[in-house]
């Protein structure tokens, strides 16, 4: 069975993930095509405006065979991290090749140079990147920095500029330092661009969707103004959805927030993921003017220091994600677990022999504790309480009561 794999966050779907689908089957000849998708909260450091339920419907209403949640301990982790943890998920499952987006195909040789350079750290480059963090750049401007000086090649300097291009470099990274045997397949993107907040063309960023969510979510009679940019069934659950579960953004948890700073001493903060001591005491001492998640991030921000770092590092703070638990799940051989969101009829014959993998898959969390060893199920705990407060905090919102993880099933189309 050629199975093909889709590493996505879909926040929310639209007409270019339904592209990236349609591309994915036709470059690749796939039988099923298998999504590995972030769950309630985001790389960038962010809870997805709509829950995870939802948009594994809209990606198998729009050609996904099956999808199954990126854990959150990796989901909302750095591009490196993120990456990994998302290839080595589809290596676990079998994939024979995965699919992403890019600004341009035709510069996919650059990407194994990117990423064989950012895997041995040469000492030229290294050099070159320490003296650029000292002279006060963050941490993608100053490995942006060091590249473009060890490499004489400009055509490579642009790969460097945009998210869908990174992460295509880290998955390539990630293949060649874990020895997975995945063929990547580039997939050039349409219509605006990764950052832009204008609907411009029927190919919009998901950007410019959560904007246009969040600013009219007092006026829903607007949301037909969307079915230029989304697919007619994407569309038909934001309508189904819309005011009742979402949207859901980083100031919906503002007072989860507050309460977590006002809790945690310095030596608790730094042990959340990507805080540690340094910044560990710029959140303590800044604890009293929290008011709003984006408004405290602002605040603290330096230029030495990324908002997606931070709010990463907010987010963690708020899930008590400890660096301990990352690392666990970070250096296992295998992917601890998978949780199991929905699947077609195709899929079925593939689920039955998924059994026979090394990652255990959870269609059930009441059965978890039969499937996982003791370290795997403290973990997968970890990302029911997550679930868990995506839910309070979008019924604190909306006044709607969604399923907990425990009451939902699987969804089979």
């Amino acid at each position: 069975m050629n199975i093909t794999g889709i590493i996505a966050e879909f926040n929310p779907f639209h007409n270019g993930h339904a592209y990236l689908i349609q591309k994915a089957r036709e470059l690749t000849n796939a039988d099923l095509i298998v999504i590995v998708m972030s769950g309630n909260f985001v790389q960038r450091g962010a809870p997805a405006i709509i829950d995870k339920y939802a948009r594994a419907e809209m990606a198998l209403r729009c050609g996904a065979d099956l999808v199954l949640e990126l854990p959150v301990f990796c989901a909302a982790a750095s591009a490196e991290y993120f990456a990994e943890s998302a290839v080595r998920l589809l290596y676990d499952l079998n994939v024979t090749s995965f699919v992403f987006g890019c600004e341009d195909p035709s510069h996919t040789d650059h990407f194994y140079t990117l990423a064989k350079l950012l895997l041995d750290e040469p000492p030229a480059y290294r050099t070159a990147l320490k003296e650029a963090l000292l002279s006060g750049l963050n941490f993608p401007a100053a490995r942006q920095k060091a590249v473009t000086s060890v490499l004489p090649d400009k055509a490579i300097f642009p790969l460097l500029d945009t998210p869908n291009n990174l992460l295509g470099i880290e998955y390539i990274k990630a293949c060649q330092k874990r020895g997975f045997h995945l063929k990547p397949v580039a997939v050039k993107r349409l219509g605006s661009g990764y950052h832009d907040l204008n609907f411009e063309n029927e190919f919009s960023s998901a950007s410019a969707l959560r904007l246009f969510l969040q600013e009219n979510i007092k006026t829903p009679e607007k949301l037909s103004e969307l079915l230029k940019y989304v697919p007619s069934a994407a569309y038909n659950i934001l309508l189904r959805e819309f005011g009742r579960t979402f949207p859901v953004t980083e100031d919906d948890f503002s007072t989860l927030l507050s309460c977590r700073l006002l809790d945690f001493t310095p030596d608790e903060l730094s042990c959340c993921a990507d805080v540690g001591q340094a910044l560990a005491l710029r959140f303590s001492s800044a604890r009293f003017s929290c008011v709003q998640t984006t408004d405290f991030i602002r605040q603290i921000k330096t230029k030495e220091t990324a908002y997606t770092r931070l709010s990463r590092a907010v987010f963690h703070i708020i899930l008590k994600i400890t660096a301990e638990e990352q690392e666990l799940f970070r250096l296992a051989e295998h992917t601890p677990y998978a949780r199991l969101l929905g699947f077609t009829q195709a899929a079925r014959p593939y689920l039955k022999r998924c059994k026979e993998l090394f990652v255990p898959i959870i269609q059930r969390p009441a059965r978890a504790k039969e499937l996982l060893d003791n370290d795997a199920f403290s973990l997968f705990t970890k990302d029911l309480k997550a679930a868990q407060l995506y839910r309070q905090v979008s019924y604190a919102r909306h006044h709607n009561v969604s399923p907990s993880e425990y009451e939902r099933n699987v969804l089979i189309l």
